[in-house]
């Protein structure tokens, strides 16, 4: 099995991320029900990461940068 290119891996976190904030920033007069739906989606999928990858840090790391 070959190694990943961690790098390559970042960019593509670093690509995906912001193309995620700027989605999510486009819904900001969405109605509420279109928000929660964001909200469920990005929760569930940031769980399912934190499950994955065993990462006790996330929810930490998640509150910093929101309280910054």
């Amino acid at each position: 099995m070959r190694t990943p290119d961690h790098d390559a891996l970042i960019e593509t976190i670093t690509v995906l991320s912001r193309d995620l904030a700027t989605a999510l920033g486009q819904l900001t007069d969405a109605p509420a029900p279109v928000q929660a739906r964001a909200r469920a989606v990005l929760s569930t999928n940031l769980a399912t990461y934190a499950e994955t990858v065993q990462d006790k840090y996330l929810e930490q790391d998640i509150v910093y940068a929101v309280g910054k």
